[in-house]
């Protein structure tokens, strides 16, 4: 029998992921972003996570701005 343990819950059953902004389960095909600040304050890096794809878009507005500020990616 198949087992999906990537996001083991408690007593290492599997659970279902988490929105890392509202804290509610995502529900299989559910549209996701995945936020991940690589470099720069801790502060930020502490922002990365799996998100819905709406609780995403402010945090990823932002990232945007700094990369731009940055001259990163997408500028």
């Amino acid at each position: 029998m198949f087992m999906d343990l990537t996001y083991p819950g408690p007593g290492g059953e599997p659970s279902k992921p988490h929105c890392h902004s509202c804290q509610q389960t995502i529900s299989p095909g559910e549209r996701t972003a995945e936020v991940r600040f690589d470099e720069g304050d801790e502060r930020l890096r502490m922002l990365n996570g799996l998100y819905h794809d709406g609780c995403a878009r402010p945090i990823l507005s932002v990232k945007r701005a700094l990369d731009m500020l940055r001259g990163g990616p997408g500028s």
